[in-house]
């Protein structure tokens, strides 16, 4: 999928440095697009397997401490496999955004991440303590709401299980639209370029 040498400044928005070659050669891992397809469609029939979200929140790091380098996001992302594949049609790839390139879009995606969890997390104990209905219902990007999703299994939980499976169920759907949008309007894995787990492990290498 990469070349020998792989110019990091494209993908990551930050100076031209090289890979070492034999992650330049692996790559992602083929077919992981399935992993992120599953997920959405899992939602139909229980929305609690949204939960597995923590799973793709987690193991990044997890990753990143065991061998100090972003193997997550080189080798094994779901996400970035989904988009290499909707951009990959592509006939001729776009100049991106300058906000991509100077490092603006991933503090965005930094604060928007931020604000998004404070969300979860606040509306998620408001109503295990009863002082909130929870949202059953599908929300992009925090201030769009839609509809729940159809089950196929009723399954009985605590109502604030429910409403943090939707929080998580959107909170992955609205990142993963973008990093879609963005390999359609301009090149596969722009994505990376913005994404909170990438700009988050740069932060955590360099303090390391």
């Amino acid at each position: 999928m990469f070349p020998l040498l792989c110019f990091q400044g494209v993908v990551h928005g930050e100076k031209i440095t090289l890979i070492d070659a034999r992650h330049a050669r692996r790559g992602i891992i083929p077919a992981l697009f399935i992993w992120p397809l599953l997920f959405f469609t899992l939602g139909f029939v229980s929305i609690y397997s949204a939960l597995s979200a923590f799973i793709c929140i987690l193991l990044p790091f997890i990753l990143l401490a065991k061998t100090k380098e972003k193997t997550w996001c080189r080798n094994y992302c779901p996400r970035a496999s989904l988009i290499s594949l909707t951009g990959r049609a592509k006939k001729k790839w776009r100049k991106p955004p300058k906000v991509f390139t100077d490092g603006s879009m991933r503090r965005w995606m930094l604060i928007y991440l931020g604000i998004n969890l404070l969300f979860i997390v606040g509306s998620t104990m408001r109503v295990a303590l009863g002082k909130m209905e929870s949202m059953a219902f599908v929300r992009l990007f925090i201030v769009i709401p839609l509809w729940p999703l159809p089950q196929l299994l009723q399954v009985s939980a605590p109502p604030f299980l429910l409403h943090l499976s939707y929080r998580l169920y959107s909170l992955m759907l609205s990142s993963t639209i973008l990093g879609i949008i963005f390999s359609r309007l301009w090149r596969p894995r722009l994505w990376c370029a913005a994404c909170p787990v990438g700009s988050l492990s740069n932060r955590l290498l360099r303090k390391g």
